[in-house]
């Protein structure tokens, strides 16, 4: 395996950082999260940071202190208790404050699913690049695990820090989502809730705007903001999900099927099945019912 790590100390008057260099081996460049660099950073005095262009995610976490952050055209002012997540294909830079420097850990991370992750985050957090979690020791104690990992030259080495990247960036979606929904008057879990309820019901949406009483695009968008999806779309899966249980264990016609699950027009039924499975409901049946078999 091809790999490097090592530590580093700057004594510039400038930071007081420790740094792990890491080059992931093959398996890791090509299956895996895998770190870049991880450390830890005290700024001693004001000195900005300016990239672009790289093939990498940054997550930062202010332990202490506040500065500023911007990516493309947006500028933040971050403090103590912030987490920072950047495409750094983006230009941005960083700076800490004069007054009250800053205190960082934080890691560069790349892999094929990296950017995926990052545009879902983005999307989970209303565009912005940082967002204020309940408590910040966890992340730290990722990237210290990640640093450590940094020192092992094996593909083992590699899976945990795949691990505990999966792990980070699933908390840091999650931390995004609830807070997004915090900030939502709408409250999207009855509206989801309601659906699980009534989806066999034909007017299960216009009920759902009556009852909220708000307009259609912001429930729309309060809801897509949380799901990722807008209740309409929710319905439709959750009609296809509860057919396909249908399908798989009772003996029920495919048209009785249809129709107890929402379906007016059996066409329909059958038109959603084919965009979802790439089959028809009979196939469907034919391959996952037991009772067939």
């Amino acid at each position: 395996m091809s790999d490097t790590s090592s530590k580093l100390f700057s004594s510039q008057g400038i930071t007081e950082s420790t740094r792990f260099i890491h080059t992931p081996g093959e398996f890791a460049l090509n299956n895996l999260l895998y770190v870049q660099e991880a450390g830890t950073l005290k700024s001693l005095r004001p000195h900005k940071s300016t990239r672009e262009g790289l093939e990498s995610v940054l997550f930062m976490v202010i332990k202490s202190g506040e500065g500023f952050v911007r990516v493309l055209d947006k500028e933040y002012q971050v403090k103590t208790g912030d987490c920072v997540l950047i495409n750094c294909a983006d230009h941005y830079e960083h700076e800490s404050s004069e007054t009250n420097p800053w205190e960082l850990s934080w890691v560069h991370f790349f892999g094929k699913s990296a950017v995926n992750f990052f545009d879902l985050f983005l999307k989970e957090n209303n565009g912005a690049n940082v967002f204020t979690p309940s408590e910040t020791e966890g992340y730290v104690k990722m990237i210290e695990n990640l640093m450590a990992l940094c020192n092992d030259k094996s593909n083992m080495s590699e899976i945990y820090a795949n691990e505990t990247l999966t792990e980070m960036l699933t908390e840091i979606i999650s931390d995004a989502e609830s807070l997004s929904s915090k900030n939502s008057d709408i409250d999207v879990s009855m509206i989801r809730t309601y659906i699980n309820d009534n989806y066999a019901s034909g007017s299960v949406i216009d009920d759902i705007y009556a009852k909220v009483g708000a307009d259609k695009a912001v429930i729309e968008d309060a809801f897509k903001d949380s799901y990722g999806i807008t209740p309409t779309e929710y319905l439709k899966f959750r009609r296809l999900n509860v057919a396909k249980e249908m399908l798989r264990f009772t003996i029920e016609s495919e048209t009785d099927i249809a129709r107890e699950c929402g379906f007016e027009e059996y066409n329909d039924f059958i038109k959603l099945f084919v965009d979802a499975e790439s089959m028809t409901p009979e196939i469907y049946r034919s391959k996952w019912a037991q009772w067939i078999k």
